[in-house]
């Protein structure tokens, strides 16, 4: 790695994208595993017999659903493709999903991308 006090401002930026897409392709690629490894029911998720918590602190607090309540539930039916019952709980799951999904190639691409260039750029 170069020394930071030689770095340019392109290379820097270079550097930020690169760790930035490191780090969505981990977490994109953690949820859909989660999503397909988590079970769904109607009132909870559970992990191999383990009923998940919910995570909606504004639910938790006041006992109403939030906007995003039921989306947890909705990728996981999703993972396990079940369309209907993710629709069901929350309309806009599967937009989410597909969202999700799309960053695991995008963000893979431009990892890969930025590593030809710089092996290009140092073999010469």
């Amino acid at each position: 790695m170069a020394d930071v006090a030689t770095e340019t401002a392109a290379d820097r930026i270079r550097r930020v994208r690169r760790s930035t897409d490191g780090w969505l392709l981990g977490l994109s690629g953690a949820v859909l595993l989660a999503s397909m490894v988590l079970t769904p029911s109607r009132e909870a998720v559970t992990l191999f017999g383990w009923v998940v918590p919910p995570l909606c602190m504004f639910s938790n607090l006041t006992g109403i659903d939030c906007l995003g309540c039921g989306l947890t539930r909705s990728f996981t039916y999703l993972g396990h493709g079940n369309l209907k019952s993710a629709l069901d709980l929350h309309r806009l799951g599967p937009i989410f999903y597909i969202l999700v999904l799309s960053q695991v190639p995008f963000r893979a691409w431009r990892l890969w991308k930025t590593r030809s260039i710089g092996t290009m750029v140092a073999g010469g």
